[in-house]
This record gives structure tokens, C-alpha cells and sequence, in this order.
């Protein structure tokens, strides 16, 4: 005699389930699509959107809060489009593995310790009078959990199928590359830079598991950077020598 079950068959995860997976993304997201409407669709005078952005004159006055404002300005719908691909691709990455609150946190730490450093340098050491705005340093400070948290990760938001890891070094190495050429593209590199530090800060108030996730990760990528470095010169003298 067979016993009969009724099994439920589990629904497969559509396309809206992908999209609301990573309540922080959406949060993240959502709050920059409002401060651009409310921007270029409101009646914001000048000088009420000069005090949201971060430019050295505000912060010696004292208006501290621009170094957090500034991270939500977004003054072409291009950056803004940017930077919310990313933040919509890497936040679900750090969110798979250390949850809602503790994303957010790396988020909004990494927007204030990039923003807040990279204006330090470009008043103290560039002596340049410029503004800083935009998600990008925060960004970036997603994109290095996201290294650590899961360098194998495969996205797509760039076409072809690269592991998170590898995108890591891709963005670095261009950041690193515009800074020690000088480049006047209008992108705050050092904002970038100081993003990617920010997680060896952030870490320490993470959780022991989490931190030792993130030491797995550091060993993979230094392992894997240096294995892609030997293979590279490698190539390059079996390719010099058969010339």
C-alpha cells in the first residue's frame, strides 16, 4: 500500500522578487530618487541646495550635515542612474550575507568617511575649492564588503558574467590610475579611494563571524590577485619572446 502525499510545489522566484530581495537597495535607492526629484522639481532655492552640498566653505562654517547631504545630490540623471545600478547590484551581495541593518550601515559609514576624507584632501593637501557629491563613495565601500563578503560572486549588470572580485580590482586600478595621472574628469577619485578604506573601519564593529568572513575574503582576493599577476606576466613573455 503507497501512501499518497499532496506535494506543494514551491513557487520559483519571479522577476519582482528579484527586484525587492535587497530591502536595503531599495531603501538606499528610493531616498536618491527623491532628493533628485525633490532637487529639480521643487521650489529649492540655490542656497538651500548649496548648504546640502559638501564644499569647504560649509564645512568650516560649521554645517556639518552637508557630509552626510551631499551624498544624496545627484545633479545629472546619468550619475544618478550610475550609481544606483551599483548600489542596486552590490548591496544585494553584502545583504545576502550580513542582513538589512548591518548593509545600511556599511552604506552610510562608507558615505561619511569618504566624503568627509576626500574633502580633506583636496582642501588640505590639493588646496582645491570644489564641491563632492553624489552616492559614489558610498558605493564604493560596497563594492569592497561585497569583494570580501563574496569575491567568486558572478554579476551581470556589466554584460559578460566577472566575479565581483575581479570588478573590485578593475575599479580600483581606475581610480588609482586617474589619481597619479592627475586626471580632470570631474569624478572624485579620492571619494572612490577612501570608500574602498572604509571597510578596514567599518569591519570593527562588525560581528567576530562577519569579521572573519571578511579576512577569508582579503586572503582569496591578495591570493588570487597575486596568481592573476604571475599568469599576466606570464603571457606577456611567452607573447615578447615569440615576436
Amino acid at each position: 500500500m503507497y501512501e499518497r502525499r499532496n506535494l506543494r510545489r514551491e513557487r520559483e522566484p519571479g522577476f519582482l522578487d528579484f527586484i525587492f530581495e535587497s530591502k536595503a537597495a531599495l531603501l538606499v535607492i528610493g531616498a536618491n530618487f527623491y532628493v533628485y526629484w525633490y532637487i529639480h522639481f521643487t521650489a529649492l532655492s540655490p542656497e538651500a541646495l548649496t548648504n546640502l552640498i559638501l564644499y569647504p566653505a560649509n564645512l568650516l562654517n560649521g554645517n556639518l550635515y552637508c557630509v552626510f547631504t551631499s551624498g544624496f545630490v545627484h545633479l545629472e540623471l546619468s550619475h544618478l542612474l550610475v550609481n544606483m545600478l551599483g548600489i542596486f547590484v552590490f548591496a544585494r551581495v553584502v545583504e545576502d550575507h550580513l542582513g538589512m541593518v548591518k548593509t545600511l550601515y556599511i552604506y552610510f559609514g562608507a558615505l561619511f568617511i569618504s566624503l568627509f576624507f576626500a574633502m580633506i584632501v583636496n582642501m588640505y593637501v590639493l588646496e582645491k575649492n570644489i564641491a563632492i557629491i553624489g552616492a559614489s563613495g558610498a558605493l564604493m565601500g560596497l563594492i569592497a564588503a561585497a569583494m570580501l563578503l563574496d569575491p567568486f560572486k558572478i554579476t551581470f549588470e556589466m554584460i559578460f558574467p566577472i566575479p565581483v572580485m575581479v570588478k573590485g580590482w578593475l575599479f580600483i586600478y581606475l581610480d588609482l590610475q586617474s589619481i597619479f595621472t592627475e586626471q580632470n574628469d570631474g569624478i572624485s577619485h579620492f571619494a572612490h579611494l577612501f570608500g574602498y578604506l572604509s571597510i578596514a573601519l567599518l569591519v570593527y564593529f562588525l560581528s567576530h563571524e562577519d569579521k572573519k568572513k571578511m579576512q577569508v575574503g582579503l586572503i582569496i582576493n591578495i591570493i588570487s590577485f597575486i596568481i592573476f599577476i604571475l599568469a599576466r606576466s606570464w603571457i606577456m613573455v611567452r607573447m615578447g619572446s615569440e615576436v
